[in-house]
């Protein structure tokens, strides 16, 4: 190699315990500027570390001033090359004085006294970027903009050859972004400084650039000047964008003149983030996420929810025909936005303790065993980061919500879901924990000692979950999960009685087992699914909603509903050998109102046949109560639904002719094969006497239809049951959700989450 000054890159290969980007072969001169553009999750951060060499590049060679950098001395690199890195440091204890003058460290020798060149070196750096004024305050205790600066000043007064700036915009204002940016310029010229940065903001990138590389697919895609990278058809397909109605660099921006940094940074745009972790599985981060999603949504701003992969098996169909997991969908209409695929881009719906359906961003891509997924879920971080792309064009705010505990620690190395879907979106954490299951303080600490110290960094708040009685009894409590974990502590939480839908079949609600006067015994199905059809009738008084697994458990309902599932074959053999199947026969013989959706209504029939192996390949004998079979298989039905009950026999007669809304979620099709009622319009359902099948989620959502079918049983049963306060289910999560803003606003220190989310108000 010559003695070329600066930093070059020959094909380095980069990653973890896998190859994410190849071939990299890149130089930035003394001077010049040479920005990292593409899509979140294409590498942009790790080649960023791999070149300050916190992480070792897998193949291929990086050269500092013309020398092969593996070989130069440490103290040799820590003078050439300094670094600026998004949420890489959170300094505990020290001002932002100190925090810069660590800067000054590798000139000072191993007692890290400064001289009075040091300390005035130290002064003008921070005078340069505007935090002398906060010199004395600890860096801890000040917002996240003004850590940008006091970094960037840390690494401008270490004089480097080299600067590495990962989003050195990143929670800055406009005034603070123009500020910073033209400081980096000045910067460069005046002292020759090479820099390499990465950027989402691509205007600013366009503009403030000398070289651009454009990254994604696992590789360099193309080089050049910004006017040659800057090419309308090649942006939009870098990020996924072809045809829609969209200028992703802001107004005027294929004009090649040049209108300065100022229009760059107006024109730019990325939604603030906040996301919700959680201690364990159930700690309530779906609620918290979706109460969030309603204050920011009453708050003013447009707001959506994300979560990367959610495994449940309550799942919804989009407008458009797709599906996504439950939790997103109440998210959504907290935040009063339409579900889109998008918010959920990877669903897990289980099929058995070893194996899921894999649906990506709505779509089933088909069914992998656990340990076939986590070898291959990686390949899946281009759909998430395109999913989220997707919607940061539609909010202002998105609210992120995690899945089980972010310390899994055998899970960690492939994370997509936690900490590092954090990292990849650069978002911080509020780490939540249920301290009505006992344990709140290993449950919090124990999880911060368990995080990685960048990890740990982006916990920036602690929220204790489901407290029971006056929380002033929590407040020595409070203090000492502040001290022992220093991370504030965001809120406590009252236990909320706020009927929502749950995620999965963790739910509070199946181990509800007192009978009311009006007693529904939904069938606890092992393979369950979108259970949350049944939660409308909880606004009910005097009436409960049971879920049974056992004929002693059944007692004595007034209706049993078979609910949907996602291995009808397994679960129906299930209820068969534990005689609920049989007791079921016997009840509706008896005349009991029986009714079945989705999976159920499947059980419903003769029989159930499997011969493309859906599910688990055979066939099943029914319960045999409706004259009806079904053959699994095809395409699968997502659609949504919107018809009638054409005809009703029996108890519910009364509903025939109703509207019903609703959606279908299946696999297969079901036939009569003799002269039976068709109860849903479009051949959806079927009756016979008092039992009653249909594929519609949903069904009872609507006033009419609820009331209809416990009025008619009840009367049947002798019974007298009050629903004149009904309302339609749609109408009754309104008042839920504005529950839970109340409660929520009162709970959180809202302020402090809108500052760590760079939003001021």
């Amino acid at each position: 190699m010559g003695k070329i000054k600066g930093i070059e890159t020959r094909k380095l290969n980069i990653g973890y315990s896998f190859d994410l980007v190849g071939d990299i072969s890149l130089e930035a001169k003394p001077g010049k500027i040479l920005t990292i553009i593409g899509p979140n999750g294409c590498g942009k951060s790790t080649l960023l570390k791999t070149i300050m060499g916190e992480l070792k590049e897998r193949s291929g060679v990086i050269y500092l001033n013309g020398q092969d950098k593996r070989e130069l001395k440490p103290a040799l690199v820590a003078k050439s090359l300094a670094m600026v890195m998004t949420y890489k440091v959170k300094p505990e204890l020290m001002t932002c004085r100190e925090v810069v003058e660590v800067g000054r460290y590798p000139y000072t020798g191993r007692l890290g006294i400064l001289s009075d060149t040091d300390k005035e070196l130290v002064k003008e750096a921070m005078e340069s970027t505007d935090v002398a004024d906060i010199a004395d305050a600890y860096f801890t205790n000040i917002s996240d903009g003004q850590r940008q600066r006091v970094l960037l000043a840390r690494a401008i007064c270490q004089e480097p050859e080299v600067l590495i700036l990962d989003e050195p915009t990143s929670f800055l204002d406009i005034k603070h972004k123009l500020d910073i940016l033209n400081q980096i310029k000045r910067i460069v010229k005046e002292k020759n400084i090479a820099v390499v940065m990465s950027l989402h903001e691509l205007e600013i990138a366009r503009r403030i650039s000398d070289t651009v590389a454009a990254m994604g697919e696992g590789k360099i895609l193309r080089v050049g000047t910004p006017s040659e990278v800057f090419e309308e058809a090649f942006i939009r397909k870098l990020y996924g964008i072809e045809g829609m109605d969209i200028d992703i660099l802001g107004a005027k921006v294929w004009d090649a003149k040049d209108e300065g940094l100022s229009g760059a940074v107006t024109s730019s745009f990325r939604p603030s983030v906040i996301m919700v972790q959680g201690t364990m599985s159930n700690a309530g981060k779906s609620v918290i996420a979706a109460g969030l999603c309603r204050i920011f949504a009453n708050d003013g701003y447009k707001v959506a929810p994300f979560k990367s992969q959610n495994m449940a098996l309550n799942s919804f169909v989009t407008e458009e025909g797709l599906e996504m997991g439950r939790a997103q969908v109440m998210q959504a209409e907290c935040a009063r936005i339409k579900p889109l695929a998008c918010m959920n881009p990877i669903l897990l719906k289980p099929t058995s303790d070893m194996g899921s359906q894999v649906i990506v961003n709505g779509k089933v891509v088909g069914n992998m065993r656990a340990m076939e997924y986590f070898r291959n879920k990686k390949k899946f971080v281009p759909d998430i980061m395109k999913a989220f792309d997707e919607l940061s064009k539609k909010a202002d705010i998105i609210v992120i919500e995690g899945a089980g505990s972010p310390v899994e620690l055998n899970l960690k190395s492939d994370d997509i879901v936690n900490m590092g879907l954090a990292e990849m979106l650069n978002a911080p954490v509020l780490l939540v924990g249920d301290i009505d299951r006992g344990g709140i303080f290993p449950q919090l600490l124990g999880t911060l000692d368990l995080l990685e110290p960048e990890e740990r960094s982006r916990v920036k708040g602690l929220v204790v979950n489901k407290f029971r009685g006056d929380s002033r009894l929590f407040e020595d409590g409070v203090k000492i999960l502040e001290k022992k974990g220093n991370t504030k502590v965001v809120g406590v939480v009252p236990y909320m009685q706020v009927k929502l839908d749950d995620e999965d079949s963790l739910s509070e609600r199946f181990y509800v087992n007192q009978a009311a006067n009006f007693d529904i015994a939904v069938i606890k199905l092992r393979h369950i699914s979108n259970f949350t059809d049944f939660d409308t009738f909880e606004q009910l008084k005097g009436v409960s909603v049971r879920y049974v697994e056992s004929p002693k458990e059944l007692g004595d309902p007034d209706l049993i509903i078979l609910p949907g599932t996602k291995n009808t074959i397994s679960d129906l053999r299930a209820i068969k050998e534990s005689g609920l199947g049989e007791e079921i026969v016997k009840r509706a013989g008896a005349g009991l109102t029986v009714m079945g959706i989705c999976g159920g209504y499947q059980m419903l029939g003769r029989r159930v046949d499997d011969p493309y192996g859906v599910e688990e390949g055979g066939s099943e004998e029914g319960l045999n109560l409706l004259p009806v079979d079904t053959v699994l298989g095809g395409e699968k039905i997502r659609s949504d639904f919107t018809g009638k009950i054409k005809a009703a026999t029996g108890v519910l007669c009364g509903l025939s002719g109703l509207s019903v809304e609703g959606y279908e979620i299946h696999m297969g099709s079901t036939e009569a094969f003799e002269e039976i009622t068709e109860f849903t319009s479009g051949k959806t359902g079927f009756c016979k006497g008092n039992v009653y099948g249909t594929y519609l989620h949903g069904f009872f959502d609507k006033k009419e239809i609820m009331t209809g079918v416990t009025e008619a049983v009840s009367k049947e049963r002798n019974k007298s049951l009050y629903t004149a306060e009904a309302m339609d289910y749609a109408e009754f999560k309104e008042t839920q959700y504005e529950l839970l803003d109340r409660s929520l606003r009162a709970a959180l220190d809202m302020d402090y989450i809108y500052e760590i989310m760079g939003i001021k108000r």
